[in-house]
């Protein structure tokens, strides 16, 4: 069933990297009790099987909290496992071609650039993330810092929906959603946090408040 691309709020990545001691599973889990309504099932470490058998049970979870779960990569296991969509990497299918194989999914594409935002909107993608909006070390590598400006600018110049990425946490999400961004992504803040599902429901209320104001 082709699914309508609504991005939007808190969009939690499911990245146990910078907590290992937790599953991907349970970030998935408590971040959709906390009441987020996009999973991003990321997991670089892992082979094709391992991440087939999480991907199903992750899927079935949004199912049945009526979210949207995208997968990072792997185009074909998120189409074996009924997912909304899938996210793409530099290195992964060109956004044109991945669209020609997954008509029905969601298709997002990373970006660091207004130029490489403007291209990925104009090869078909259904939402752009863009980053790293503030400093962040969760790849491992220091990864150049685009501020909010930039991110005001790409918001302002592309019609699909932008999601907001690196460093973003409780003190600076209101500056994202004033900046434009559609949806703000999220790893070590939430996958960090004592409680997950308490973290993510306060980064609910943070941008719900920037909404109603």
């Amino acid at each position: 069933m082709k699914r309508s691309p609504v991005i939007t709020g808190i969009y939690v990545l499911a990245d146990n990297t910078p907590a290992p001691e937790k599953s991907q599973t349970q970030i998935a889990r408590e971040s959709l009790a906390g009441g987020a309504r996009i999973i991003q099932l990321r997991a670089k470490n892992l082979g094709r099987s391992e991440f087939l058998k999480l991907a199903k049970a992750i899927s079935q979870m949004c199912r049945d909290y009526g979210a949207l779960l995208v997968i990072n990569d792997y185009l074909e296991i998120a189409l074996e496992v009924k997912a909304g969509g899938a996210h793409l990497g530099k290195d992964d299918l060109p956004v044109a071609e991945a669209k020609k194989e997954a008509p029905g999914l969601v298709i997002g594409r990373s970006t660091h650039s207004l130029e490489e935002a403007r291209e990925v909107e104009q090869q078909g993608a259904d939402y752009i993330a863009f980053g790293a909006i503030f400093p962040t070390l969760t790849k491992g590598r220091p990864t150049p810092v685009q501020g909010i400006e930039k991110l005001r600018q790409v918001c302002a110049a592309v019609k699909k929906p932008v999601v907001a990425i690196g460093g973003i946490n409780r003190a600076n999400l209101s500056e994202v959603k004033k900046a434009g961004a559609a949806a703000a992504a999220f790893i070590s803040e939430i996958v960090c946090a004592d409680s997950i599902e308490n973290r993510v429901r306060e980064l609910v209320d943070i941008w719900e408040k920037v909404e109603r104001d």
